[in-house]
């Protein structure tokens, strides 16, 4: 908002209409506001649509990735950081065009241990079984480390999380119901494990992709 200083004659600061006013020292100055940019180059073009698909990719997982990255990667962590290690680390280019490799993406990052020997299996139509094996006494893990598990169809940016509410780390397994919007699609598999006071986690797995 503009500020018109002794009446109408005088001053102002801040923007009125389609003028700015800006007072330095001891003299009032007027000047149009900036005309918006309106064309771009092709490398700028390109960065704003690369942006765009990390921003696509990662939205609908935000709440996920606020836990997954939390202390990690930046100085902030949470979902800022899942953008940057995104566009770092996981936006390739090749001779398909710009995408994000599933094999490089990750929905959590951290210095717990990994699950050993991970695996999922399909059990029915409708039935994901996920598995792995005890860690070493030695490592560091924990027998009450939750599972993280994503479920996610990349070419519709269709995903489905859990975070709360799984097995833990000593069960070795667990079986999930395969939410009906995601049937008959060709699905990429996360797994990962958070602490049960939430805070730290382990590096997120991927294990692969299956047509549910």
């Amino acid at each position: 908002m503009g500020k018109l200083d002794n009446g109408i004659l005088g001053g102002f600061s801040g923007k009125v209409g389609p003028v700015v006013g800006v007072y330095n020292k001891s003299t009032y100055y007027m000047r149009s506001l900036p005309a918006k940019r309106t064309t771009f180059t092709d490398a700028e073009l390109l960065n704003q649509a690369k942006f765009k698909l990390v921003q696509d990719y990662l939205r609908p997982i935000k709440e996920l990735l606020v836990l997954g990255f939390k202390n990690y990667f930046t100085k902030t962590g949470g979902y800022r950081a899942a953008i940057a290690y995104t566009r770092k680390h996981a936006l390739v280019n090749d001779e398909h065009g710009f995408h994000i490799d599933p094999a490089l993406f990750k929905i959590s990052g951290g210095d717990l241990a990994l699950a050993v020997n991970p695996r999922v299996s399909l059990e029915n139509q409708s039935t994901l079984l996920l598995q792995w094996e005890q860690a070493a006494a030695d490592s560091n893990a924990h027998s009450a480390d939750q599972l993280l598990v994503l479920l996610y169809h990349q070419e519709s940016f269709l995903a489905y999380y859990q975070i709360y509410g799984t097995a833990f780390r000593h069960q070795g397994t667990y079986s999930l119901e395969v939410p009906p919007e995601l049937k008959e699609k060709d699905i990429a598999i996360y797994i990962g494990f958070v602490a049960a006071n939430g805070s730290r986690q382990s590096d997120s797995q991927y294990l692969g992709r299956i047509t549910l």
